[in-house]
């Protein structure tokens, strides 16, 4: 295990912008045991397993019992390295997060950075908190990767995905679509526990 650069301690506003980070952080697991479905669905899922390079932007509104925030996040992902870039609306940048074949590294908007080889326990140590963090890059593209249960529409895609780690239930429902393409992409969606909910409106899809 490594330690991070320098040592952390996470205010409020900080725990809740590596929370929303946990969200888009890559990992490179693609499987999970879930029910054959329709053909329209195997065929969208078999589509999206050839995204493997792509852009994407737009807007996280985080709520919880005690404060509401906004970012912007622009996150850049190929088949060997990611970065995940969150911002302000005034366009200072917040975090950045690189992973590689070497690990995770964090930079934080004081310029400190973090790393380990495991991104799931990079986020641990800085937040305290165990999140389903490397299937989002699979989720955020209307994948289920390691999904406990799901539904799914008529034509095909996901209307929403549950997973239960470490006795906590994530439930994240698809709103709403968009093509880019041949592709057939989220454009809209809602992850929730309990009294957590984060927004997230993807604006542009970059497709390469």
């Amino acid at each position: 295990m490594n330690i991070a650069l320098h040592r952390f301690s996470p205010s409020g506003v900080t725990k809740l912008f590596t929370l929303i980070l946990a969200l888009f952080i890559f990992g490179c697991e693609t499987t999970s045991q879930l029910p054959v479905h329709s053909v329209e669905y195997q065929a969208h899922q078999e589509k999206l397993s050839t995204l493997e390079q792509y852009q994407v932007s737009g807007k996280l509104g985080y709520i919880d019992p005690t404060q509401r925030q906004s970012l912007n996040f622009n996150w850049r992902h190929a088949p060997d390295s990611s970065q995940l870039r969150l911002t302000t609306f005034l366009g200072k940048t917040v975090l950045t997060l690189d992973i590689n074949s070497e690990g995770a590294t964090l930079t934080d908007m004081d310029g400190n950075r973090y790393f380990d080889k495991d991104a799931d326990l990079l986020f641990y140590q800085l937040t305290g908190m165990r999140l389903p963090i490397v299937y989002m890059q699979d989720w955020v593209k209307g994948q289920p990767t390691a999904a406990d249960a799901m539904q799914v529409s008529d034509r095909g895609t996901l209307d929403s995905l549950s997973q239960t780690r470490g006795g906590q239930t994530w439930q994240l429902a698809y709103l709403g679509y968009t093509e880019q393409g041949d592709f057939v992409l989220p454009q809209k969606m809602t992850l929730s526990r309990e009294e957590i909910k984060l927004n997230i409106q993807i604006n542009k899809w970059n497709i390469d």
